[in-house]
């Protein structure tokens, strides 16, 4: 598994298991959910416990997005340690597992609050907070 980042044995340790799904248009651009801050991140999210990433990431899409998806297939799994300035005395520890998925019908109003848009690869490129998700996306389109 590909590593990102090194963990920062001076401050409290923070994992977090996701499982983050690639989505394109017609068009070639990605689904991807912005915050507030302008940073962009992948449909997806924290795998519960006793949960599998496939069942984590169709239920995260629902949430986020209010749309069902179908996952066509994994595209792999990378880590990404790091400190947020949100969280600076935690050394964050993200394990991502990425599938390629399609959208389908939307079934219910989104629950969380960021903004759903379609980017270009530029742009996702630009502003995907997570680089572990970025190097995955990259395999998969064959840039690497």
């Amino acid at each position: 598994m590909k590593t990102f980042g090194e963990r920062d044995l001076k401050l409290n340790y923070w994992k977090r298991i996701g499982a983050y799904a690639v989505i394109q248009n017609d068009q070639q651009q990605f689904l991807c959910v912005k915050d507030l801050d302008g940073l962009l991140f992948l449909v997806g999210g924290g795998v519960d416990e006793g949960e599998s990433p496939e069942n984590a990431l169709l239920r995260e899409s629902i949430e986020e997005t209010g749309h069902e998806i179908q996952i066509v297939k994994s595209i792999g799994k990378a880590e990404r340690h790091w400190v947020s300035s949100k969280y600076p005395n935690d050394s964050q520890h993200n394990i991502g597992f990425l599938y390629a998925a399609e959208l389908l019908e939307k079934v219910a109003e989104p629950v969380e609050k960021e903004i759903m848009c379609w980017v270009d690869y530029d742009e996702m490129e630009k502003n995907l907070l997570h680089e572990h998700h970025l190097y995955l996306i990259k395999q998969h389109l064959n840039i690497l």
